[in-house]
């Protein structure tokens, strides 16, 4: 047998493989908790601005709406969904992961300038916020250059390892990032001037924090991230990056086509993926503006109390991943259950958060200074309705958020592979990443 190093491993005198050999390139751990470190620096300021993107938006500029949000949120998805494709392809075509990973820095420090001079505009500040939206969302794509290095340095026995580290990391930016944002929520806004229309206040002051953490990406990634593309002078048959090669990718497409699969579980799991998805999108584009509506807070306070939620949903997320990865007892529960328990959730937070007359109060009407409260010449409904205790509603939140959407993640993505057998899953799995990026595309509008 022809190993991808071109050698070939040594048999048994009845002609069969071992299991181990010599020549089997071992991982290199090193460029596994670098590359890890590069997508942590990349994720931090999607979750710094994440947290108070509506929040701002509204105090800079009176004229946003939710469905302004909607849409612009909506557009910077569809713009991470296209450029996935477009780094990919460049890093395939030039051998070299450096060179698009500083482009992806230098385009999310730029977005970080623009954020912060956004207050030069006299008006329309909410349409230079959205095309920041879309240049972090651009750069952010970039990581997925990290997703192929970290295969192509690692072992076929320890790959499951070296990926786990990978989504450990963007699990610790969901921590950092609010983490971040409570060391400023004591600078309320406008805080203090700089310089004429640059202010540093609890809406800006972490977005220098994002700005300053790309050059120290940046740093890394020329000093410590070594090029091993660029060393290769044809990818490997049968490893996952295989999947960056068009002609391996027109390969795999007939290699399916010809495969007797189970379209009918399959495109159910496409459709599972999509609503879990929407649950996540829905929370994401809607718990600023309902928080604000419903309990009257102000843009401040409303960042400081996301703040502290995302804190502990990053925290349970990573409880529940450790628990995967630590204890076998866990891993023996049938996918099946987990993702029947996780769907469950979703459903009773629909039931468990109605504003029930025992547990709610009247909403509080609009307060044009602090932006809070429900606005009935945006919203008809808001005379006389009512609206669920945030101590009652926050926890609810907290816990589908921190518990059922990696149990989700991890049970169908489990029984996604199940399904589709002993194939060459890269094309089928990238499909399956296609179903979740139309959601992040749809779901905003919609939900809006």
């Amino acid at each position: 047998m022809e190993l991808s190093n071109g050698k070939v491993a040594p048999s048994d005198a009845n002609g069969n493989v071992e299991k181990k050999s010599q020549n089997e390139e071992k991982t290199d751990w090193r460029a596994v908790y670098i590359a890890s470190l590069v997508a942590f620096l990349g994720a931090i300021e999607n979750t710094i601005v994440g947290i108070s993107e509506m929040a701002y938006m509204t105090t800079i500029d009176p004229l946003t709406t939710t469905q302004f949000f909607g849409v612009a949120t909506s557009i910077s998805k569809g713009g991470h969904a296209v450029f996935c494709l477009v780094f990919a392809i460049w890093a395939h075509k030039t051998r070299s992961v450096r060179v698009p990973l500083i482009f992806g820095r230098l385009l999310a420090f730029s977005a970080c300038v623009l954020y912060i001079f956004v207050e030069f505009l006299p008006y329309g500040r909410r349409y230079l916020m959205g095309f920041c939206y879309l240049l972090f969302a651009i750069a952010s794509s970039s990581s997925i250059i990290l997703r192929a290095y970290i295969v192509q340095v690692s072992s076929h026995n320890d790959r499951l390892r070296a990926c786990s580290g990978f989504a450990a990391a963007q699990l610790l930016s969901v921590v950092a990032g609010p983490i971040c944002q409570l060391i400023f929520a004591w600078i309320k806004y406008p805080g203090y001037s700089l310089l004429p229309n640059i202010r540093f206040h609890i809406y800006s002051a972490p977005v220098w924090v994002a700005a300053s953490s790309n050059f120290i990406s940046i740093a890394i990634i020329v000093y410590c991230l070594h090029e091993v593309m660029q060393k290769k002078t044809k990818l490997k048959k049968n490893d996952d990056d295989s999947f960056y090669s068009l002609q391996s990718l027109a390969t795999k497409i007939r290699e399916v086509r010809q495969k007797d699969l189970p379209w009918a579980l399959i495109f159910l799991c496409w459709i599972e993926k999509m609503l879990s998805s929407l649950t996540l999108v829905s929370l994401q584009t809607l718990t600023t503006p309902l928080l604000m509506t419903s309990f009257g807070w102000d843009g401040n306070f409303t960042v400081q109390v996301l703040s502290g939620a995302m804190l502990l949903v990053g925290i349970l997320a990573i409880l529940i991943a450790v628990a995967f990865a630590v204890f076998k007892s866990v891993t023996k529960i049938p996918q099946r259950y987990l993702l029947l328990f996780s769907l469950t959730m979703f459903l009773l937070l629909y039931f468990l958060t109605y504003p029930y007359p025992i547990v709610s109060s009247t909403i509080p009407e609009y307060n044009a200074t602090t932006k809070g409260g429900c606005n009935t010449a945006e919203y008809a409904w808001c005379e006389g309705a009512g609206t669920t205790s945030p101590w009652l509603f926050l926890p609810i939140i907290i816990g589908i958020m921190g518990i059922a959407f990696p149990l989700a993640m991890i049970a169908l993505d489990t029984i996604y592979s199940k399904v589709l057998g002993k194939i060459n899953q890269s094309v089928m799995q990238g499909a399956f990443i296609v179903a979740d990026d139309v959601m992040q595309v749809c779901g905003p509008v919609y939900t809006t």
